[in-house]
């Protein structure tokens, strides 16, 4: 995805199912989702469990029941299929796909080594 084709902001509510290969167990969450081109990213869960996800240019950070966990960032992941980059993140994905394939995505799925699955519907 070209950062040209991105739009300037976005804002809507996320569905993600996380299909666990090793149990066949589908989790389902769901909140709202923040962008700002070129600033930062947020994903806010509110169910199941309540936590932020906040990717910046210089670090991302995740906070859950009141901790928040911040790393530095070597890379932009100011889009969503890009946030499966960081490098913690890399060495478990096999495969990211959104769709549609430029701007904005409204799907992104993500195949993980282990044979875990990732689908995260976005509505703006």
């Amino acid at each position: 995805v070209s950062d040209a084709e991105m739009p300037e902001s976005a804002e809507g509510t996320f569905v993600q199912r996380k299909t666990l290969a090793d149990v066949e167990v589908t989790i389902t969450s769901k909140g709202t989702f923040r962008f700002e081109k070129g600033r930062f990213f947020e994903f806010k869960t509110l169910e199941p469990m309540p936590s932020t996800f906040v990717a910046t240019p210089t670090n991302y950070s995740m906070t859950v029941n009141g901790q928040t966990t911040a790393h530095p960032l070597k890379n932009d992941v100011t889009s969503v299929a890009k946030i499966f980059e960081i490098k913690e993140v890399r060495e478990f994905v096999k495969q990211v796909r959104t769709e549609p394939e430029r701007g904005f995505p409204e799907k992104v799925t993500v195949d993980f080594k282990n044979g875990d699955r990732l689908a995260i519907e976005m509505k703006r």
